[in-house]
């Protein structure tokens, strides 16, 4: 045999005994400890449960980093280069163009211009750095703040934190899809905390916002103005019932924001996801009155995420410029109470044969509860033959003052009923919706 053949053969089996070693050596260093985050990696013929924190680890010590160096994935939020950072022992990822969900803004998927993240390993190899929202010598101001890893055994923490940053900036990176940027007067500051937990996959926010304030969209001009539905302002009269059913039904903290509840985002972004054993959605959403007045009035009810943060700059200033009794008696002269009742003065009178100054506690709390969904609540009346007795009971609860004797108010709001007359006009209500293919 020619012996550089045997040469060739000597260094093909060195390769191939060096790769073993080097498998075996690594399949050893990834071996799981007992109640370790673990999942199954394969690699040609060989498959095998590794410990993630192991894995990550060996991802995130320095020559690995540098060995990623110039290098480009293609991942479902866009893009991502990994590059060395301007001082040593320092990284950056950029994502260019980056796009992600985020429930409470929408349906839609989230686009940012560019996401960077600088990563700074230190002696315990754990990583933190900055993270950057926006462009960087752009016209659009970035949003700048910091985050760290933490490797734990059964699961990876990774932690955000943006310090006092302007909530013009915050707006600013969506200016495409926020044409009112263009004339508003954005104030206040956001923090913010957030945590992502892997492998359970769980995402937990902490907003604060202070000093909030938006002028020169012109929603002060609605403080004369005459709306389309029901009686002018100068002779409506709700009574003392129903707003305060209202408010229990769809905004408790009413006369405590400034147009819109943080806690209540937040806790409706947390509960939605959930349903109950029948379907129905969580019982209250996390949308203030003087948000659904400004969809009703100016932005309409889309579910992407440029919509619902024009609806919340609307919101903030209508509370200014109008002051609580204001919006409160457009909202309920506005209110959609199903397909074609528009107002509380349609509804009370389509529904009950009211005014609605004339209803009684219970009539208000019921009329109150179809609010967050009338369509879906009229058709269910219709179809079953009976009112959503969870719900009613729920805002009957809510309520403010509650009656004297709250049990015997809530027992009597347990079994109470709507006229057939309610029902037959449900049902009315319901079959003009399925005639116009809704």
């Amino acid at each position: 045999m020619n012996k550089w053949i045997k040469v060739g053969l000597v260094l093909a089996l060195g390769v191939a005994v060096s790769a073993g070693v080097l498998l075996a050596a690594v399949w050893q260093v990834l071996k799981p400890a007992p109640d370790e985050w673990t999942e199954r990696m394969t690699w040609g013929p060989w498959s095998k449960e590794v410990s993630m924190p192991a894995v990550l680890r060996l991802a995130t010590h320095p020559m690995t980093l540098r060995l990623l160096e110039g290098h480009t994935w293609r991942t479902r939020f866009g893009p991502v280069t990994w590059r060395a950072g301007e001082e040593a022992g320092t990284w950056n990822a950029v994502c260019v163009p980056c796009t992600f969900r985020v429930s409470p803004l929408g349906r839609d998927a989230v686009r940012l211009s560019r996401v960077e993240f600088t990563v700074e390993p230190d002696d315990e190899m754990k990583l933190h750095g900055t993270l950057l929202l926006g462009e960087v010598n752009g016209a659009i101001p970035r949003l700048e703040g910091r985050w760290q890893s933490r490797i734990e055994r059964q699961q990876v923490r990774l932690s955000f934190t943006l310090t006092d940053q302007p909530i013009a900036r915050a707006f600013g990176l969506f200016s495409a899809e926020v044409p009112e940027l263009r004339r508003a007067q954005i104030d206040g500051r956001l923090n913010l905390k957030a945590q992502f937990v892997l492998p359970a996959r769980s995402f937990t926010v902490k907003p604060r916002v202070d000093g909030f304030r938006v002028s020169g969209l012109g929603t002060e001009a609605l403080l004369n103005a005459q709306t389309g539905c029901g009686p002018s302002d100068a002779a409506a009269d709700f009574g003392s019932w129903l707003p305060r059913a209202v408010i229990a039904a769809e905004d408790q903290r009413f006369y405590e924001h400034p147009g819109f509840d943080l806690g209540e985002i937040m806790g409706a972004w947390a509960a939605n996801p959930q349903t109950s054993s029948s379907g129905d959605a969580a019982l209250h959403g996390g949308s203030s009155l003087s948000q659904q007045l400004a969809k009703l009035i100016y932005t309409g009810d889309g579910r992407d995420h440029g919509r619902k943060l024009r609806e919340l700059l609307y919101a903030v200033e209508l509370d200014r410029t109008l002051g609580k009794a204001r919006v409160l008696n457009l909202y309920l002269a506005l209110a959609p109470w199903g397909n074609g009742v528009c107002g509380a003065h349609a509804a009370a009178q389509r529904f009950l044969h009211k005014t609605p100054a004339e209803l009684t506690p219970i009539e208000a709390v019921w009329l109150a509860s179809l609010l967050h969904n009338p369509d879906r609540e009229l058709a269910k009346m219709a179809r079953d033959g009976t009112v959503n007795a969870e719900r009613v009971a729920w805002v009957a609860s809510q309520v403010r003052p509650l009656p004297r004797r709250r049990e015997l108010w809530l027992k009597s709001v347990a079994r109470w009923s709507p006229p057939r007359e309610a029902f037959t006009s449900a049902m009315a209500v319901s079959a003009s919706r399925a005639a116009l293919g809704h």
